[in-house]
C-alpha cells in the first residue's frame, strides 16, 4: 500500500512540475526551432503547398493583428513586473494560468525574485513563436548591473478576443564580475 501512495505522490509532483514549467537552461520550449533542411524536390514535383496561417515549412504564423496584440499584452506584463504589480498580472491572466497556483503564492514568488535580481531595464524581444494551438510565445532579454534575464511569456486569445497571459517563466544568469 505504501508503494501505491508513493507512486501516486511522485506522479502528482511530476505533473505539477510539468504544468508549472522549468527555470533551467535546458528549458528551450520557446526557443525558435531551426527550419528542417529539405532535400531538393524531385523533378516535376511542383511547388510546395501550404495553408493560410502557416509558413512554407508548415509552421504556424500569426496575423499582424495577433502579433501586435500579443506584443501589447507582453509590454503590459513587463511593465507590471518592473513596477512590482504582480497581483494585477495574476488577476488579468488566463484561467489556465490561475489554476496552477494561488495568487498569494505567485505574488510571493515573483516579489522574492524581484528582490533578488533588482529592477531590469530595456527589454529586447529575442523571439516570437506561434504555437500550433494558436497561442503565442514571446521571449525577452533584460539586464541590469547584476543579472541577465530571459523572460518567456505565453499568451492565448480569450473568447472575448483579449490576449491573456497563459505562461510565465524567468531565467536569471548572474553577470561575471
Amino acid at each position: 500500500m505504501k508503494h501505491i501512495h508513493f507512486i501516486r505522490t511522485a506522479s502528482l509532483v511530476i505533473a505539477f512540475a510539468t504544468a508549472v514549467g522549468c527555470n533551467s537552461k535546458q528549458d528551450n520550449s520557446a526557443a525558435p526551432v531551426a527550419a528542417p533542411t529539405a532535400a531538393a524536390p524531385a523533378p516535376g514535383a511542383g511547388e510546395g503547398k501550404y495553408l493560410s496561417g502557416q509558413n512554407s515549412m508548415g509552421a504556424p504564423t500569426a496575423s499582424p493583428q495577433d502579433q501586435a496584440a500579443a506584443r501589447a499584452a507582453a509590454a503590459k506584463v513587463l511593465a507590471r513586473m518592473e513596477s512590482g504589480d504582480f497581483a494585477a498580472i495574476y488577476a488579468d491572466a488566463s484561467p489556465a494560468f490561475q489554476k496552477i497556483g494561488e495568487q498569494a503564492a505567485f505574488v510571493g514568488k515573483f516579489s522574492q525574485t524581484r528582490k533578488k535580481t533588482g529592477p531590469f531595464k530595456a527589454p529586447q524581444e529575442v523571439s516570437f513563436v506561434t504555437r500550433p494551438d494558436g497561442g503565442h510565445v514571446l521571449v525577452y532579454r533584460l539586464d541590469n548591473e547584476r543579472f541577465q534575464t530571459d523572460r518567456r511569456l505565453s499568451f492565448v486569445r480569450s473568447p472575448k478576443g483579449i490576449m491573456l497571459l497563459e505562461g510565465l517563466n524567468q531565467h536569471d544568469e548572474p553577470k561575471k564580475k
